[in-house]
């Protein structure tokens, strides 16, 4: 069975998301916002093919439109957390599930449609904080953007009142960004 990890865009100031939910300046490494296409990168290749199934908050799905029915991770099942089942579920070849048993029975749900492959917890800063809080991820992946954005959703807020240890995974340096990868170190 794969790991459960959260690859997430974040500003130096610790935001995913600046007021109003602006989150171009954390994305412009790999969308072209005039185009509205996936620019091609090593890391983005490497999540697209780890990744076996998502899990998302209804919050990320509703700001996202459903993704129009079509996640651009081709074909993988997302699970959306959320209490209730929303008006109208675009259609496309992505199979969404809603889950309302909570973060637990999401990350359950998906590890055994994702097999061999990895569960990537797509956010938003909810359903990051707990999973943390639930010690359900194995790895956290974030994409620091030189910006500071000093206002709006905070990542690491909400996770509890427990030292979570990191280990040092990768790092890497690219235009615009720098990708940090860590693995949580688990309780002895």
């Amino acid at each position: 069975m794969g790991s459960v990890f959260l690859d997430i865009s974040m500003s130096l100031d610790g935001f995913i998301a600046g007021r109003d939910d602006v989150v171009q300046p954390l994305h412009e490494w790999i969308v072209d916002f005039q185009t509205g296409i996936f620019k091609k990168s090593e890391v983005m290749s490497e999540l697209f093919e780890r990744t076996g199934a998502i899990v998302a908050g209804r919050r990320v799905y509703e700001i996202a439109s459903g993704w129009g029915g079509n996640h651009p991770i081709r074909g993988v099942p997302v699970f959306v957390l959320s209490h209730d089942l929303p008006e109208n579920v675009p259609q496309g070849g992505t199979p969404f599930t809603f889950v309302s048993e909570g973060i637990e029975a999401a990350i359950r749900e998906a590890k055994a449609a994702a097999g061999d492959k990895d569960v990537y917890v797509l956010g938003g800063a909810a359903v990051a904080q707990q999973c943390l809080q639930a010690s359900l991820l194995d790895e956290i992946q974030v994409h620091i953007a030189p910006v500071l954005l000093t206002e709006g959703i905070r990542l690491f807020d909400h996770i509890g009142s427990e030292r979570i240890r990191l280990e040092t995974n990768r790092i890497l340096e690219s235009q615009g960004i720098t990708h940090l990868q860590y693995r949580i170190a688990k309780s002895e």
